[in-house]
């Protein structure tokens, strides 16, 4: 067990933040430590360990960085002896949290320990993992391309986007991460788009897909885009059906008729299908011509097909 010494004031400028290369910024919880800090006060102790003469900072960066932005000149700070492996080992041990690191920030950590020259085996026993946790998150780190490293530790790549990347050749990781980030993806619709670009086999596709993310999405995925804040909560559950049925319908018809050999197997569902469609066809048809009567359709521009 890790032995930690009593907790003493230290000058926030004697502390240095040389081991922070193993975690990624995120701006927004520098900002709420600052609230937390001008509210409560320090209530834990920054941990450092002592390399070279000097203290370097093993849990509290966000303390630190929120301590230099309010102007405070000392932190509460508890040292430790620790080796290489043993100090890497520690940072684990104290942000054991779901909220306190990255699965970046770990594969980090864990590379750290494997350069020490552990094996991963090794590694998992002194972490407290199982062997198959320590190596799915080395290999994000070697399977995504080292620019999109140095941008998710800058803050500037969500991890979850990175994740959805590792799917993809470097290069084209560098491209879809471009992309994703200029049309500000989310995680979701970051692996959605590789998923489309894996799919894509002519280049004019992908080159669509790099220059229009958005509108693709919306085409390949209807269901998915967000409904007319206007609506009722029954207009909106309505709209994204409504999506579905616009993106599956072409996609359909496109595997009609079905092959022989599965026209019979098929039979059942294609008449609950044909019966379906057809009370759908009934009931939507008196609400397409009160759109075209009215000038529009239910919700938005006219609709041009109204002749």
């Amino acid at each position: 067990m890790t032995r930690f010494q009593a907790t003493t004031s230290r000058p926030v400028e004697s502390l240095g933040t040389a081991l922070e290369r193993v975690r990624c910024r995120r701006p927004a919880l520098v900002d709420r430590m600052v609230s937390s800090l001008t509210t409560h006060g320090q209530l834990a102790p920054v941990v450092a360990v002592e390399r070279s003469g000097a203290l370097q900072i093993l849990d509290g960066f966000k303390r630190l960085a929120a301590a230099k932005k309010m102007g405070w000149s000392e932190l509460a700070v508890s040292t430790a002896q620790l080796d290489e492996a043993a100090q890497w080992a520690t940072m684990l041990a104290l942000n054991r949290g779901p909220q306190s690191m990255t699965e970046l920030d770990e594969a980090l950590i864990l590379r750290e320990l494997v350069q020490t020259g552990l094996t991963q085996v090794q590694v998992a026993e002194l972490v407290q993992r199982h062997k198959s946790w320590v190596s799915r998150r080395i290999g994000l780190v070697e399977r995504l391309h080292p620019e999109l490293v140095e941008q998710m530790k800058l803050g500037m790549l969500a991890p979850g986007v990175a994740r959805s990347l590792l799917s993809l050749p470097a290069g084209n990781q560098l491209q879809i991460a471009a992309t994703s980030l200029a049309a500000n993806l989310g995680s979701r619709d970051a692996e959605l788009l590789v998923s489309l670009w894996l799919k894509a086999r002519a280049p004019e596709e992908r080159e669509y897909l790099l220059a229009q993310p958005r509108a693709a999405l919306q085409k390949a995925h209807p269901q998915l885009a967000a409904p007319d804040p206007r609506l009722t909560p029954e207009g909106q559950q309505l709209s994204r059906l409504l999506g579905v049925l616009s993106g599956v319908g072409p996609r359909t018809l496109r595997l009609l008729p079905p092959a022989e050999a599965d026209r019979t197997l098929l039979s059942r569902q294609i008449r609950e299908a044909s019966e379906a469609v057809s009370r759908l066809a009934k009931s939507l048809g008196p609400l397409v011509s009160d759109g075209c009567r009215n000038g529009s359709g239910a919700v938005g521009a006219p609709d041009s097909s109204c002749g």
